[in-house]
């Protein structure tokens, strides 16, 4: 019989509401995009590159952060996140160069960094394994809560206020995070669900040094292909969701910005809700590798449509953009394979492993997909700031579709991980 696991929720969602805020400052730039181009006089390549220091600092924390939540807990290293988020953000918000305000997005990454290791982690030393898919769902649900408001509520927030203020405002949400970890957030359940837990994991919980737990972990091919498939289907929430999808519909398909927030705020929506709508398909199924696949090529279609589309009225935009999130839910089924095929004792590794590789296609795709901006364009300006045509947004997002494509297949070589346990 499962012990309860009333308290195990609520020390779950103190993490699962960091990773909420960090997602709301993770996307924010992607609704201040024309103010950040005005005020810090740069282009959509130097853009791209300052939005992704955030990724500098979020994927080069991730094996680092794996390593302490296995060593130290979460607890502290949850308290020292956040206050670091609003420092950064802080910071951002002051920033009257590119240099500073690089520093500032990747002081937000690294803090950022423990948001979703944080949960994976405690999910899996408060809960026995078998609702490990479970956790991952409500815990995409809620950080792509935090990616809806970081796009069409603060669109509106800029427009009130400015960008700076705006960050002035969400900066003080990781102070109350901060306070809320501190008291609530514990390092290990009681005695008698710890012991339940060790007892039913596939693995167990050896105890491994930090190389020889690394060494397990990136010796299986399968991890390799999990963290390939990762990045890939990352693509276009780091290229298109994160940065460009706003500026993309308002210039292409003349969307108005609040218009083109909120169909982007969708896809967030979707994402969240297809996480865990994809947990209870593997769980009924009792099969990983259904949802990653259809997961690949449901997105592959939506984003097809959404780029190459000559007539794309707002009210069908947002509906495909809700459909490749739910799609694109399906993807994060990776952190439970991993999970799986890997010790307890490593749990936090190996899912800042594939953390750390999926969120590599933010670091490259941002300044890519405006480094192709800036190839294709074709001398037009406003007050300034280059003007991009439809053709060259559609040839800088076909790196989306070629992603895609590689993820659809990645999954023919993974294989089922399913637990076999009741």
């Amino acid at each position: 019989m499962i012990p309860s696991l009333a308290r195990s929720w609520i020390v779950w969602a103190c993490a699962a509401l960091f990773f909420c805020y960090q997602f709301l400052l993770r996307v924010s730039p992607s609704v201040m995009t024309h103010e950040l181009m005005t005020d810090l006089h740069v282009d959509a390549c130097t853009l791209g590159l300052l939005s992704s220091f955030y990724f500098y600092g979020y994927a080069g924390f991730q094996l680092p952060v794996g390593s302490l939540l296995d060593k130290f807990g979460p607890r502290r290293l949850l308290v020292c996140a956040a206050l670091t988020c609003t420092g950064g953000s802080f910071l951002f918000a002051s920033a009257d160069t590119v240099l500073m305000a690089s520093i500032s997005r990747f002081l937000i990454g690294a803090g950022s960094a423990f948001g979703f290791l944080s949960c994976m982690k405690l999910g899996t030393l408060w809960f026995p394994p078998q609702h490990i898919s479970i956790i991952v769902g409500f815990t995409l649900l809620l950080g792509t809560a935090g990616g809806m408001s970081g796009s069409y509520p603060m669109s509106f927030l800029v427009d009130a206020f400015g960008w700076r203020e705006a960050i002035w405002l969400t900066a003080l949400g990781g102070t109350f995070i901060a306070l809320l970890a501190a008291f609530i957030v514990r390092d290990h359940p009681p005695k008698i669900l710890e012991n339940y837990i060790n007892q039913h994991h596939a693995i167990g919980s050896p105890k491994l040094s930090l190389w020889k737990g690394l060494i397990i972990i990136i010796q299986k091919p399968q991890t390799w292909l999990l963290a390939i498939y990762g990045f890939m289907m990352y693509v276009p929430i780091a290229g298109f969701a994160d940065m460009w999808g706003v500026p993309f519909l308002t210039q292409v398909h003349h969307m108005d910005k609040q218009s083109a927030s909120l169909a982007t705020t969708l896809l967030y929506l979707g994402v969240g809700l297809g996480t865990p709508l994809f947990a209870f398909l593997s769980d009924y199924l009792k099969r990983f590798k259904v949802a990653l696949f259809c997961a690949s090529l449901g997105a592959l279609c939506a984003f097809a449509i959404i780029i190459y589309s000559p007539i794309l009225t707002p009210s069908f935009a947002i509906v495909v953009l809700f459909f490749s999130g739910l799609m694109m839910g399906g993807q994060f089924m990776a952190f439970s394979v991993v999970c799986e095929i890997n010790p307890l004792s490593v749990s936090g590794m190996a899912s800042g492993f594939q953390n750390l590789v999926s969120m590599t296609s933010g670091i490259l795709l941002q300044p890519l997909i405006g480094w192709l901006l800036d190839l294709f364009w074709e001398s037009a300006t406003e007050n300034g700031i280059r003007l991009y045509s439809p053709a060259a947004y559609q040839m800088a997002l076909t790196s989306l579709i070629i992603a895609l494509v590689l993820a659809t297949l990645a999954v023919i070589f993974i294989k089922e991980a399913y637990p076999e346990r009741e």
